[in-house]
């Protein structure tokens, strides 16, 4: 048994992919037999109650939300006090935040510490004005142990930082929760709640309103498809950004691309499983940014779950996760013809569609949370 530390600006309720994450590796190495505390922030009420009756292991909280450079002097002191309590055989720092107080910490007095990167931070956290300020552009370099998401983000990672030692970083890929494998206790009726006539089959995409999420790409596939073809799809667009400009032109791309859409916004878990339920594919064939790359992918494993085939970009992690022609199939980034070709074979074919969701839901069936943590953190 190891006593861990977990330090997180990302937590629930706050939403969001790294939260996520730390609050199902936690839960899945307490139960292997670990000791986990999670230091993460509180947003506004006193959530101590709610985190004693929802977690199996212990949450300390403190003030604040998403983390920016005005919480730079608090974090620094916070993890200073906590990384020197006493009785934690591993500190996880499973956000650039965390790493980088610990990176700089560590300048003065070392506090060996583990981190878990997921690519983005690769590219950008070592140019960053706070990596300069505190002289800790190698920052990735600083950790005893790094976990990679996928075999791509530890390849990247050992490229762009030639003084880590390959040995030290271990590729833990992330699981899918049982609970997406099950049927919603209640599900909605997605066909009354979003007005999609009973004859449409369903496309879906469940993602950040983010340029490199691929949604320009979807809209440029589904004008190119045979008018008849349009007239049997509903795509649902999940999800919400901050880009006002880019949801503009996205409104616009909906309306002219011949098919009926349906941005939901944000939706509860609960929604989301019945969302996936009455859906027929999955869509999400992302674009190349400069700065911000897709390491892993666990939306295509979630789709998957419920049995749904995948249209994806060969971008990133997403390989890893998408198998082209056994679990989905697989275009190269901003490739409208070549998405409109993958989604036409999906909805004219059946067989194909049914065949490639049930290789996706046996394939998602092997990323568990439980294998992240025994990867992660040993038995």
């Amino acid at each position: 048994m190891k006593r861990i530390l977990m330090l997180t600006y990302e937590f629930p309720p706050i939403r969001g992919g790294i939260g996520r994450y730390a609050a199902r590796l936690a839960r899945a190495a307490v139960e292997i037999g670990h000791d986990v505390t999670v230091v993460a922030p509180q947003p506004a009420e006193d959530l101590a109650a709610q985190d004693r009756h929802t977690y199996p292991f212990g949450v300390i909280r403190y003030p604040g939300r998403v983390y920016t450079v005005i919480h730079l002097l608090s974090l620094l002191r916070r993890t200073r006090r906590w990384s020197l309590t006493t009785g934690h055989d591993l500190i996880h720092a499973v956000d650039w935040p965390h790493i980088m107080a610990l990176a700089f910490i560590n300048r003065f007095r070392r506090i060996p510490f583990a981190a878990t990167v997921y690519g983005t931070e690769i590219l950008s956290v070592p140019h960053s004005r706070q990596a300069r300020l505190l002289a800790v552009r190698n920052l990735l370099e600083k950790p005893d142990r790094v976990f990679a998401i996928s075999s791509f983000v530890r390849s990247l990672l050992c490229e762009r930082y030639p003084g880590i030692a390959a040995e030290s970083v271990a590729v833990t890929p992330l699981g899918v929760s049982e609970d997406m494998f099950e049927p919603p206790a209640c599900q909605d009726d997605i066909r009354k709640i979003y007005s999609i006539p009973e004859d449409h089959r369903i496309l879906l995409t469940v993602a950040r309103l983010d340029e490199r999420k691929g949604h320009r790409t979807i809209f440029g596939a589904l004008a190119r498809l045979p008018e008849g073809l349009k007239r049997g799809i509903t795509y649902l667009v999940v999800g919400t950004g901050e880009n006002h400009r880019y949801e503009t032109e996205l409104n616009q791309l909906a309306a002219g691309c011949g098919v009926h859409v349906v941005f939901t916004g944000s939706v509860s878990d609960e929604r989301l499983r019945s969302l996936y339920a009455q859906s027929a594919v999955f869509c999400m064939p992302g674009e190349r940014h400069p700065t911000r790359i897709e390491g892993f992918g666990l939306a295509y494993l979630e789709a998957a779950a419920h049995g749904l085939p995948s249209v994806a970009s060969r971008i990133g992690g997403v390989p890893e996760v998408v198998l082209h022609d056994e679990t989905g199939l697989l275009v190269e980034p901003g490739d409208q013809p070549a998405v409109a070709d993958a989604l036409a074979r999906l909805f004219t074919n059946d067989q194909l569609c049914r065949t490639l969701g049930r290789k996706a839901r046996e394939y998602a069936g092997t990323f568990t949370w439980t294998r992240c943590a025994e990867k992660t953190y040993g038995r």
